[in-house]
């Protein structure tokens, strides 16, 4: 191998290096910021379900004197014959609600964790591939080496 191909070989092992530091710095800084992110989802999240509580503990409070209210008024509504009737449905509806988010919910981590397996099952073919292609070069050149060197005596 001459001097000169020497050094090309030297220059392309350094900037496959490089480009590899480089590659894996930025994958580096970005996870440095996904915990900051997942973190300010799941804040947004609480406060979100925070003001909807408060809504809700506002809106039946404001709502209660006009119920609570001895004298009848056109803007209260008869339901005592259905209040239990009422409250029994509400109860289970509410409930069959809970099944279904409850369902819905192992599904998605069902299938988040589903996601999470493939990725590694894409990494590990990868690497197989990675090492087929390899073995695969190596065989080829190899066989063009030792062409050369036979046709070269």
């Amino acid at each position: 191998m001459t001097e000169k191909s020497r050094e090309n070989v030297t220059e392309n092992v350094e900037i496959l290096d490089t480009c590899k530091q480089n590659m894996l710095r930025t994958i580096d800084e970005i996870s440095k910021y996904q915990p900051q992110y997942a973190q300010s989802i799941s804040n947004l999240q609480q406060d979100y379900l925070q003001v909807t509580k408060e809504l809700i503990n506002r809106m039946v409070a404001f709502q209660k004197p006009w119920y609570g209210n001895n004298v009848r008024n056109s803007f209260s509504p008869t339901v005592s014959p259905y209040a239990e009737q009422y409250r029994k449905q509400s109860n289970e509806i509410t409930s069959q609600a809970f099944h279904v988010f409850d369902t819905a919910n192992q599904l998605a981590i069902d299938m988040l964790n589903s996601v999470r397996e493939n990725v590694k099952l894409v990494g590990k073919t990868f690497d197989t591939v990675t090492e087929y292609n390899e073995n695969l070069a190596n065989t080829w050149s190899n066989f063009f080496t030792s062409a050369q060197k036979q046709y070269s005596k």
